[in-house]
């Protein structure tokens, strides 16, 4: 089933996530997305709602999760460029605070 691919695709986006690998989550991305239009494309077999609807649920919270790692993500990445402005006695925009 597709669905089966959509989610063996979010659970590569989310080792990548946990990895902090950008290239791998790049990667996984792209094919999470090509999955999923993939997906729309196909009816789900007759019989298989059921496991289609536990999947989708389990999918919805799989994609929740990640977006909250990929807030965390990003927030630490902040605080390191943050950070480095700081040691390097500049703000954001790379322009010296004082001299």
């Amino acid at each position: 089933m597709m669905l089966d691919d959509v989610q063996s695709r979010l659970d590569a986006l989310v080792g990548a996530l946990d990895g902090q690998d950008a290239g791998a989550i790049i990667a996984a991305t792209e094919d999470l997305a090509t999955a999923v239009i993939l997906f729309r494309g196909t009816a789900i077999p007759a019989g298989s709602e059921q496991r289609a609807r536990a999947l989708i649920g389990k999918t919805l919270g799989q994609l929740e999760a990640a977006a909250i790692r990929v807030n965390i993500l990003k927030d630490w990445t902040r605080q390191r460029i943050d950070k480095s402005h700081e040691i390097r006695g500049t703000h954001h925009r790379g322009i010296a605070l004082t001299y």
